[in-house]
């Protein structure tokens, strides 16, 4: 009885965490301009009594102009001569000490290469000796197989590119339609001033994010968009803020489903059999 009532806690234990959700905040900061340019963010997770803020920041500004030398005084130049003076001497003396060590380690270089030489004349010299040995024996010298490239070519990066394409294409489809309609957008708040140095390419650009607000306007309750262009200076300042909220159950079926679905099995079982598989018979 004591087992099957701490399996029925587990159990219950772990449906509750699947069934609660973690919530996301993000607030975004971007200001760019000819003479500044500045990034703000906040990150916030909260997750039942964790709760924990991440920031990024990133700032930077014009450059500001050189200052012109200013003169030295009389008290100082005296002080630089001197100064100079004993910096030559030391300089010499350095230089000599360097001379030195060069010519210790080209001496040493030298040794090591001539003991290198010595070794391999000495080991070319017993393998001649053993094939002239094994020759009047009449044994032939034993054939070493080679060893498979680990490393796979281009040729086979573009046949499993193909390969993961054809049979996981519908697969990751779902699990990303099943990933979005988990997540639920609570709140969306942004304000956009941004403009581009052809006009043109402003008005494309302001169309495109009509449409992505459209989209989001479909997805959340409380949304509220500011889009100003402007059609005569680039610009770009942009301030946001969002709400996500996501249960953990609809992270983890999608999943598991990605992972046991046919079509991945048997690509899964296609990648052991070609290259595991080999492995294990070569070694045998």
């Amino acid at each position: 009885m004591l087992v099957i009532s701490l399996l029925l806690l587990v159990f219950l234990f772990i449906l509750f965490l699947l069934s609660t959700a973690i919530g996301l905040t993000f607030k975004l900061k971007a200001l760019s301009l000819e003479d500044k340019k500045e990034f703000r963010g906040l990150f916030t997770v909260k997750w039942l009594l964790f709760s924990h803020t991440f920031s990024v920041e990133g700032s930077g500004e014009g450059e500001s102009p050189l200052e012109g030398p200013e003169e030295p005084k009389k008290g100082e130049t005296i002080k630089e001569e001197q100064s100079e003076i004993g910096l030559e001497e030391t300089e010499k003396t350095r230089t000599t000490a360097e001379v030195q060590n060069r010519a210790e380690a080209k001496r040493k270089r030298e040794i090591e290469e001539r003991r290198l030489e010595e070794k391999e004349i000495e080991i070319s010299e017993s393998k001649e000796k053993r094939g002239i040995i094994e020759r009047i024996r009449g044994k032939k010298e034993p054939e070493t197989e080679k060893a498979p490239e680990t490393g796979m070519t281009t040729r086979e990066k573009l046949h499993w590119g193909l390969e993961a394409y054809r049979s996981l294409r519908k697969p990751l489809y779902r699990l990303f339609s099943d990933l979005l309609k988990g997540i639920k957008i609570k709140r969306l708040e942004s304000c956009v001033t941004f403009g581009l140095s052809d006009p043109a390419d402003t008005g494309v650009l302001c169309g495109f994010i009509h449409s992505v607000a459209g989209l989001a306007y479909s997805r959340c309750s409380r949304c509220s968009f500011s889009i100003n262009p402007v059609f005569m200076n680039p610009i770009l300042d942009f301030r946001g803020k969002m709400e996500i909220r996501v249960r953990i159950y609809s992270l983890v079926f999608p999943m598991l489903k990605f992972m046991f679905n046919r079509k991945t099995l048997s690509f899964t079982y296609s990648i052991i059999k070609e290259k595991v598989w080999g492995k294990w018979k070569f070694h045998s």
